[in-house]
């Protein structure tokens, strides 16, 4: 492995969404490049639903190399997108542009609308010939789940999230648990599958609890660099469609895990900077501030709206990995040396005001939004 510059080690959370996880392909195919020059380290992965299939294929091939990291991404999905029955060119959007992201939005479409009406009155229990694909899926991808739940001190551990059914609790599936089984829990939709049966519990999609689990990663790394798949913000609404509203209701209660997290790590950072924490406890533990670093791309996800989380196919496939790979190329130039200095995301504006409640803290996000779009306040 070339050795290209200084070595920056990362723990990676990776989100999951439905289809937009190839999104997270993209980013991955990009951050890989650096793990092969030497640039960057991933020590840990934790992911959720499509992200703890990302997650993975990616930990997995790394304990080979990162060209084999990158192999099994495209393997993974290039077989979800031959299982897809989603056809494009008769259901998206006629009048977008060819190019546009706007193609592949299916928020006003009437058979995305009745499939999702549909949901409300079915239940798969009621349709048991339509099995989850996720476990055959990766275990074509993954031939050895013991070797991936193996610690390598070159590769990344492995961290799966999990929301169990009946306890309205948050399961971690860590090294030595990793299954396929596993998997198939974490990306368990509960309106189009059935419950994943572990050890007697019941288990659905882990972005109910985590999306995704960003403590598995903290005894690991100092840095923390999320893939996020639903937008943070939107700047076209709120929605009026139904089926709009309940998407970005969706995207709001799976992002707010996600934020109440770096929330509660970021004030045991300002425990830490306080001396309320000592640097090392009586035990012997030592603590150190956590660095948050994002890579996001909101005004794609809005545009592509998010409905289309469960329409896949192939083209719309590497529409999203042709975004992540460039979101991820952005975040490379930008803040990769911000790795092991500080943190490359405004936790203050990002997460802290949104949990602030004050009419103060919402024209505080108006204005960063602002900044963001212009260059300059408005």
């Amino acid at each position: 492995m070339p050795d290209t510059g200084p070595k920056r080690t990362i723990g990676l959370a990776v989100q999951g969404g439905g289809a937009h996880a190839a999104f997270t392909w993209g980013v991955l195919d990009r951050l890989l490049d650096e793990v092969a020059d030497g640039r960057l380290f991933i020590r840990a992965i934790s992911g959720t639903s499509g992200g703890a299939l990302n997650g993975a294929a990616c930990a997995y091939g790394l304990r080979d190399n990162a060209a084999q990291a990158k192999r099994l991404l495209g393997q993974l999905w290039n077989a979800v997108g031959a299982r897809s029955s989603w056809y494009p060119f008769l259901f998206n959007s006629p009048t977008a542009e060819l190019g546009s992201p706007q193609r592949w939005n299916v928020d006003a479409n009437p058979f995305v609308i009745g499939q999702g009406m549909l949901e409300q009155v079915s239940s798969p229990y009621l349709t048991p010939w339509l099995q989850n694909p996720v476990g055959p899926i990766m275990e074509q991808v993954i031939p050895d789940f013991v070797r991936l739940n193996q610690h390598h001190d070159d590769a990344p551990d492995l961290y799966v999230a999990a929301t169990s059914v009946n306890r309205t609790a948050l399961r971690i599936f860590g090294p030595g648990e990793i299954t396929a089984k596993a998997l198939m829990a974490s990306a368990c939709y509960p309106t189009l599958f059935q419950a994943v049966e572990i050890g007697g519990e019941f288990y659905w999609d882990g972005g109910y609890m985590a999306n995704p689990a960003l403590n598995p990663l903290v005894d690991s790394v100092d840095d923390i660099l999320t893939v996020l798949i639903d937008p943070l913000r939107v700047e076209h609404g709120p929605p009026k469609l139904p089926r709009q509203i309940v998407n970005r209701i969706n995207e709001v209660s799976f992002g707010s895990s996600w934020v109440t997290e770096v929330r509660q790590i970021e004030l045991i950072n300002q425990f830490i900077r306080d001396k309320v924490i000592p640097l090392k406890a009586p035990n012997g533990r030592t603590y150190a501030e956590k660095r948050f670093h994002v890579i996001r791309a909101d005004d794609f996800m809005e545009e592509i709206g998010a409905a289309s989380k469960n329409t896949p196919s192939p083209g719309f496939f590497l529409a999203l990995k042709e975004a992540g790979w460039k979101a991820g190329n952005a975040w490379v130039r930008d803040h990769l040396g911000d790795v092991g200095v500080k943190s490359g995301f405004d936790v203050d504006t990002e997460v802290t005001h949104r949990l602030a409640g004050s009419a103060d803290t919402m024209r505080s996000l108006q204005l960063s939004n602002d900044t963001k779009l212009t260059g300059k306040l408005t």
